[in-house]
């Protein structure tokens, strides 16, 4: 009975593992376009050296 549990529980914790560092990179790969997006709302930073961004309509 125990040995099936930590079976299951070491397949979960590897496929959640495998899934977390696929969406890391993935996040990562698509972050960089400059576009900020909060709350639905489309930003474009147009000094990427100041803190804040405006917003281009």
């Amino acid at each position: 009975m125990f040995n099936i549990m930590a079976r299951r529980f070491t397949i979960i914790t590897l496929s959640a593992a495998v899934f977390a560092i696929t969406f890391s990179a993935a996040v990562q790969y698509n972050g960089g376009s400059g576009a900020q997006s909060h709350f639905g709302a489309s930003f474009t930073c147009l000094q990427s050296s100041g803190a804040t961004c405006s917003v281009v309509r």
